[in-house]
């Protein structure tokens, strides 16, 4: 009886968790401080899957690439985000205390000999 050929499957762990940390941090868009640090170990990771790819024996290239993609596309929505301005409409006139409302009359403090305590 023949046995079957044994074939070597290379792993794709760095690179599929690479994709799933570039994933991770795409639906991490609104939270900015969660979605920036997850999306640079996504990158990281994706790198070094990439180079392990490289060696011969290694590990295949697609997942890598596709984790690379999707964490440095994470990186910068997040970081569009987190500096995007806030606004482009001045800030809204509010009248500071100390100045009198136009046409109201006032009434001016007391003297500081009037003071009854």
């Amino acid at each position: 009886m023949s046995s079957l050929p044994t074939v070597h499957n290379p792993p794709a762990a760095p690179g599929m968790l690479s994709l799933v940390l570039g994933v991770i941090g795409l639906l991490l868009f609104f939270l900015p401080i969660l979605g920036i640090p997850i999306s640079v170990f996504g990158l990281l990771f994706g790198l070094i899957g990439v180079l392990a790819a490289v060696r011969p024996g290694g590990m295949r290239l697609r997942w890598s690439l596709l984790g690379c993609a999707a964490s440095a596309l994470a990186l910068a929505i997040n970081f569009g985000i987190a500096y995007a301005p806030s606004g482009y409409l001045p800030p809204p006139a509010v009248p500071q205390p100390w100045q009198p409302i136009p046409g109201r009359p006032t009434i001016p403090p007391p003297a500081a000999g009037e003071i009854n305590g």
